[in-house]
């Protein structure tokens, strides 16, 4: 089966809320920043990536990897370090990788740009062999999105559902929220066997389908579930 290409990230659709607000508040003052560098921080499945090409959008900007960041050269660094540019997933280079974090990030601060990195660790818990870009890392002024509440969890299950093609009644939303964990992951997770289950099946996410894929990743009672 073929899937259809995601939309573009938009700074407008990103779901806001006590857990983020924060760190947007930050982000999308980028002239207000207290260095050119700012990192952004998050659980597993928080949306840093898709966070991280929304700004770059937002800004005009361009959205890198450590790996597109070693190949750019010189000249490419120069080039990008007047613009926005944020770089996902910064924490997983090697040694050429770190090389150039560190001198865009050097370029930067001359240059009129501006350089978001996403992480889900803190910069200063990044391994790397240079220590002038760990001392840089250290100094870090940083944005965190924290774990979702219960009206995050029920907008991500929905988003979640939209995604994979699949509508949730919301009596199956009310049943769901309160007892899945307040993590991403979770929610990400159960969608992920969801849709398994309503392809195997042949059947719409119905709310004893919901309950049962539930139970299994819980390894929960499905009686005892349903009477809670």
């Amino acid at each position: 089966m073929f899937g259809f290409p995601p939309p573009p990230a938009r700074w407008d659709l990103l779901l806001a809320g006590p857990h983020n607000a924060a760190a947007l508040r930050i982000a999308v003052n980028p002239e207000d920043w207290a260095t050119p560098v700012l990192a952004i921080t998050g659980p597993p499945k928080c949306g840093l990536s898709y966070l991280a090409e929304a700004w770059a959008g937002r800004f005009d900007g361009v959205l890198m990897t450590p790996a597109t960041l070693a190949k750019a050269g010189r000249r490419g660094l120069d080039e990008l370090a007047a613009r926005y540019v944020a770089v996902d997933d910064a924490d997983t280079g090697g040694a050429r990788q770190d090389e150039a974090m560190l001198s865009l990030m050097n370029l930067v601060g001359t240059s009129g740009g501006r350089v978001m990195l996403v992480s889900h660790r803190a910069p200063s818990q990044w391994r790397t062999a240079s220590a002038d870009l760990k001392s840089r890392l250290k100094a870090l002024p940083s944005g965190e999105i924290g774990p979702p509440d219960e009206a995050i969890l029920r907008e991500r299950l929905i988003l979640g559902a939209e995604r994979r093609f699949l509508k949730l009644s919301p009596e199956t939303l009310n049943y769901l929220v309160p007892r899945l964990e307040l993590a991403y992951e979770a929610a990400e997770n159960f969608m992920d066997r969801l849709s398994n289950a309503v392809s195997q099946h042949d059947r719409a996410p119905s709310l004893p389908l919901a309950r049962r894929v539930l139970n299994e990743m819980t390894g929960g009672d499905e009686d005892d579930a349903a009477e809670r």
